[in-house]
């Protein structure tokens, strides 16, 4: 039988290893290539595991922030970007790491949807960099109407872009969601 101090210990620490952050989604399946060496560029990673790229400036990240810098003359004034070549994203450590992901309310205020209940796991095979152009482009500065922390640019904020297939699993809001995260095992 388990004691009562050891199930406390227990539920300690899985509290300790979950963290809040942002879900985003985006179309793998779309997309030209991954900054995972070795992984591909799909929504689905098998086994009911979706793809996901993790925020150069999110705490979670590990290794160095991607190479590149902001450059507004690579956004067109409308939020959309020119020049569209992203930065270099070498040695991410999450590569190939999981996590679990419930949605916790919509990031955007909205009133009609809802949280599933569900839960999905994703698999980061690629980065988000707050110095891509199709990233920073969007905010307002740039001519954009995105807020800072949909577009992996808002430091501190545990930013996922998620493969737009696990939307729906999630919740039935329209936009972009406030989400529970804790790593788990592949």
């Amino acid at each position: 039988m388990i004691s009562l101090a050891a199930v406390t210990l227990l539920a300690a620490a899985a509290v300790a290893n979950a963290a809040t952050g942002v879900a985003t989604f985006n179309n793998y399946d779309a997309q030209g290539g991954v900054a995972c060496s070795g992984f591909s560029s799909t929504n689905s990673q098998g086994n009911g595991i979706y793809a996901a790229a993790l925020g150069d400036l999110s705490p979670l990240w590990t290794g160095p922030a991607c190479a590149g810098s902001v450059n507004g003359s690579n956004c067109n004034g409308s939020g959309g970007c020119i020049d569209c070549t992203g930065p270099s994203c070498s040695g991410e450590g999450q590569c190939g790491n999981c996590f679990q992901i419930s949605c916790a309310g919509s990031l955007d205020g909205e009133t009609s949807g809802a949280c599933t209940g569900n839960t999905i796991v994703v698999k980061v095979i690629d980065a988000c960099p707050a110095t891509h152009p199709e990233n920073y482009c969007k905010l307002s500065q740039f001519g954009g109407n995105v807020p800072s922390n949909q577009c992996c640019e808002a430091a501190g904020v545990n930013a996922f872009d998620i493969a737009t297939t696990a939307q729906s699993v999630l919740s039935t809001y329209q936009y972009n969601l406030n989400i529970n995260i804790e790593p788990v095992s592949c």
